[in-house]
């Protein structure tokens, strides 16, 4: 074989072997951005799915809570404590018993918000009354899909728990920015809700009980006599 056969014959092999390495490499590649891809879909896909099954068994909750509202500079601006129950679907009562006493029950059709310091009642349709609100999560039976977009985060431990963000699809009904449930098993441990001024608040409960039988008469309310009654339609 001539010389410049030879150096035909290698610069041919080199071309060939190189062309193989490259395919090899865009096959491996293509592999990795498949794997990786598969890997990110049940945060945005699947998010929701996950949280539906979280609530969808829930029929009643009831428990305390601790709200903390904080400023955009995380300053606390104020804090309350009450009690809370939710009895799917549509009805729920939050008692806010310190420091001031304010009652807000929604009865499967309209909600009333009680402020006895005020002597005063603000009645609302359940629909504009709960736009995209926590209190829409907890006791309505609408798909989460519907309203909001979801992500979702496994917490390593020791804290463990798993946290959902979802943000509003439709900006102009909701009353906040972005929401985050954080949950550990069937447990709902707190709430935390940014509105559109980068205001935050914070839900922490404890005690709850899920599925216990509530008195029906938890939501329902009747206006104390003397006091002023504002219908919000």
């Amino acid at each position: 074989m001539t010389k410049k056969a030879c150096d035909g014959a290698w610069y041919s092999f080199f071309s060939d072997s190189l062309v193989l390495f490259l395919f090899k490499k865009v096959e491996v590649m293509k592999r990795y951005w498949l794997l990786l891809l598969l890997g990110c879909l049940p945060n945005w896909l699947y998010a929701h799915e996950i949280l539906d099954n979280f609530l969808q068994d829930l029929n009643t909750l009831h428990g305390q809570f601790e709200q903390e509202l904080y400023n955009e500079k995380g300053v606390s601006l104020e804090k309350s404590q009450g009690q809370m129950y939710v009895q799917r679907p549509d009805k729920f009562r939050w008692d806010y018993q310190e420091p001031y006493e304010q009652l807000i029950v929604a009865d499967g059709k309209k909600v009333w918000i009680y402020d006895s310091d005020l002597e005063q009642v603000t009645v609302r349709n359940l629909d504009k009354a709960l736009g995209k609100t926590p209190a829409l999560i907890l006791s309505s039976n609408r798909k989460i899909e519907e309203d909001f977009l979801v992500k979702m985060k496994k917490l390593p431990s020791p804290k463990g728990y798993t946290r959902f963000e979802l943000r509003p699809k439709d900006n102009t009904e909701a009353q906040f920015d972005s929401m985050y449930l954080n949950v550990i098993g069937k447990v709902l441990l707190s709430l935390e809700l940014v509105d559109n001024l980068g205001q935050t608040t914070h839900i922490i409960f404890s005690k709850l009980k899920r599925n216990q039988p509530l008195n029906v008469k938890l939501f329902v309310f009747t206006p104390p006599v003397g006091v002023d009654v504002i219908e919000d339609d």
